[in-house]
């Protein structure tokens, strides 16, 4: 934990020096108002800090008012917005630099303050609202003609908190209701925060309504948030929690889930390692005639894992956790650390024992809604997937 706190005030201190030199103090205004630009500059970097202090909750998830958490991420996103900018500016800087150009620096940082400030509104306000419905058909091999146009709702990355309240979470239910699934799976990132903090917010999860039931697994935050309590009370609300499990859909369809691997290393409030996601252990109930027959869902909150599990042969996995990217730039860092998957779909393939091939789809939600940290969307919506499944010739 110490290393965190020194690792995040080098960062900060690079970050708001950056902002000074760069964006502030090129503007040809008085003094006096460069210092006070520069405190709010400091304010809104160490925002999560000051919230903290203020109020109760955990350093990302203050239990602080709703409207305190948007003013605070329309201020956070300016800061993430302008230093993408201004990195554009200094390039050109340096061209004009180079060619001998006139720069009217001045003028520069103001166009980097308004564009950042037009950016972090939108992206922010497009982060909180309620989802819209994506519709995905998903032609998938021996599919039972029982099956055709079965359709299954995902849902991921809710992240319950104080951002995304009881109305929020009500909303996405009777929204994915009105779709009337045969089936619904949320892999992982259900809430930020306690039971106690976040129960009444997630509880309209309970009124999710699906012919086959609702299937989870949990996600990074659920382990942030104490997982051992929010498991019985996911499973109460009759969210059948898969971690390393699988189920058998109307005698033609399985469905497996496995756990995130932040279970397996002790910390943010637990001591004891849960279990780490075993492909094989939650497909070790299903006969392989079976598995060879019918086609297999997964879920895995992460879609890192992807190539691994596509050696199980199966035929789709679903995931959430990158948020889509977020925004242009920061999309292409979060790609990177997920191993080369952001959003959308991608074929993902492993071979096998045998030596053939087998091409696994990947499905990666940009999830429906944003963790409160840094709640902003820029061409990046948030959606409630539709899948409709189809038999492939």
């Amino acid at each position: 934990m110490l290393r965190f706190f020194i690792t995040a005030f080098v960062l900060f201190a690079v970050i708001l020096s950056y902002l000074n030199l760069s964006m502030i103090w090129p503007l040809k205004i008085a003094n006096n108002f460069k210092i006070l630009f520069s405190i709010a500059l400091l304010i809104i970097v160490c925002k999560d800090f000051i919230l903290r202090l203020i109020f109760s909750g955990g350093l990302f998830t203050p239990d602080a008012p709703r409207w305190v958490i948007i003013a605070g991420s329309v201020m956070y996103a300016f800061i993430i917005i302008a230093l993408f900018l201004l990195f554009i500016k200094d390039l050109a800087w340096l061209a004009c630099k180079l060619f001998k150009i006139k720069f009217n620096a001045d003028l520069a940082s103001r166009v980097v303050i308004f564009i950042a400030l037009c950016f972090s509104f939108y992206g922010t306000w497009e982060a909180v609202r309620v989802p819209d419905v994506k519709y995905q058909d998903f032609y998938i091999k021996n599919l039972s003609p029982e099956l055709e146009d079965f359709k299954i709702a995902l849902l991921v990355d809710i992240h319950a908190s104080s951002l995304n309240r009881r109305e929020f979470v009500q909303a996405v239910v009777d929204k994915t209701n009105a779709l009337k699934p045969d089936l619904i799976l949320i892999p992982g990132d259900f809430v930020d925060g306690s039971v106690e903090q976040r129960r009444y917010d997630l509880e309209p999860l309970k009124d999710l309504r699906a012919k086959f039931g609702v299937l989870g697994t949990s996600g990074n935050h659920e382990y942030y948030s104490g997982y051992e309590r929010w498991f019985e009370v996911l499973e109460s609300w009759g969210i059948n929690m898969l971690e390393n499990e699988s189920v058998i859909i109307n005698n033609n369809l399985i469905i497996a889930g496995v756990p995130d691997e932040q279970g397996k290393t002790p910390g943010f409030g637990f001591s004891t390692p849960f279990p780490a996601p075993d492909l094989n252990k939650a497909l070790a109930d299903i006969k392989p005639e079976d598995l060879n027959k019918m086609p297999v869902i997964l879920m895995d909150h992460r879609p890192g894992n992807a190539r691994e599990n596509a050696k199980f042969k199966i035929d789709l996995q679903v995931s959430g956790h990158t948020h889509g990217g977020q925004m242009p730039g920061l999309a292409k860092i979060i790609q990177k650390v997920n191993k080369g998957y952001v959003k959308g779909w991608y074929d993902v393939e492993a071979e096998l024992q045998d030596k053939s091939k087998h091409i696994m789809k990947l499905y990666v939600s940009p999830g429906t809604s944003q963790w409160g940290g840094f709640p902003v969307r820029i061409f990046d919506n948030s959606e409630i997937t539709l899948f409709r499944l189809k038999a492939k010739n």
